[in-house]
């Protein structure tokens, strides 16, 4: 995992302990459009958590900062990440004295949760690492109750082409498959898929989508950073940085974007 952009001392500190493009303040965005899509699936004042704090699973909850907010928020919230962070132990100054996450060594594609019980799931940057990221989406869709909220975020591949997305996996045929052997090995933007990809897998998994935004633009500020702090590795893993040309993998239509999405669970219980 050490291609990954998180292995590189700098992205940490670059990215301010959130480790994907916008950092909390696109955490925040994300958390309230989930909010706004329980209301938009029919829920009352109160809704069907029936005044409790809402269910959160935070998936691939890297050092834990968004985690830590929600719970100071008043929220239940169970993060998830394969690998233990030294952050899950100590809250930050913010949150000292406050309800705190359950955070979970485990994998996004088995989350250790009964069917049902989670009202929002929080996915940034996480499912362009999984080989098959349609079995995360239906994990999803397990412990989301009917009508739950899914906000997601991940890398997506822009162009008229199914250009490659990362230096590393380009091919003489020039094309990336849809479902990449490589996504884990291969750094960030090798898992990358079209918008068309990515809605056709949440459609697949029983989700109805409610919303798009193209942040683009937060992953070229993240990268601008990477550049002033000279992290050349980070930007190689998010396939931001590559030899340039009219049709290289580095030019602006192969450069991979960054996609927002909110779903909603369709699922009905039986």
């Amino acid at each position: 995992m050490t291609n990954q952009p998180w292995a590189h001392p700098l992205f940490h500190a670059v990215s301010g302990g959130e480790w994907h493009p916008g950092g909390a303040a696109a955490t925040e965005r994300l958390w309230r459009a989930c909010r706004a899509a329980l209301a938009d699936g029919g829920e009352p004042a109160g809704g069907r958590n029936g005044g409790r704090p809402l269910r959160v699973v935070d998936t691939g909850c890297g050092e834990g900062a968004a985690a830590w907010r929600l719970a100071a928020d008043g929220q239940t919230v169970v993060a998830l990440d394969r690998t233990p962070q030294p952050g899950w132990r100590q809250p930050p100054s913010a949150a000292a004295g406050l309800a705190r996450p359950f955070f979970c060594t485990a994998d996004v594609r088995h989350i250790p949760l009964p069917d049902g019980w989670a009202d929002v799931v929080l996915c940034q940057c996480v499912a362009s690492l999984l080989p098959r990221p349609e079995s995360f989406f239906a994990e999803a869709a397990r412990v989301l109750r009917p009508g739950g909220a899914l906000g997601f975020s991940d890398l997506m591949r822009r162009g008229p082409t199914a250009s490659p997305a990362a230096c590393g996996t380009a091919r003489a045929a020039g094309t990336l498959p849809e479902t990449p052997a490589e996504a884990v090995s291969g750094g960030c933007a090798a898992g990358a898929r079209s918008r068309e990809t990515w809605e056709r897998l949440l459609r697949e998994a029983g989700f109805r989508l409610l919303s798009f935004a193209d942040e683009s633009r937060e992953l070229a500020r993240l990268a601008a950073r990477l550049i002033w702090y000279g992290d050349g590795a980070s930007l190689h893993a998010l396939g931001l940085r590559c030899a340039s040309g009219p049709t290289a993998p580095g030019s602006p239509a192969s450069r991979p974007g960054y996609g927002v999405w909110v779903a909603v669970n369709a699922r009905r219980t039986a």
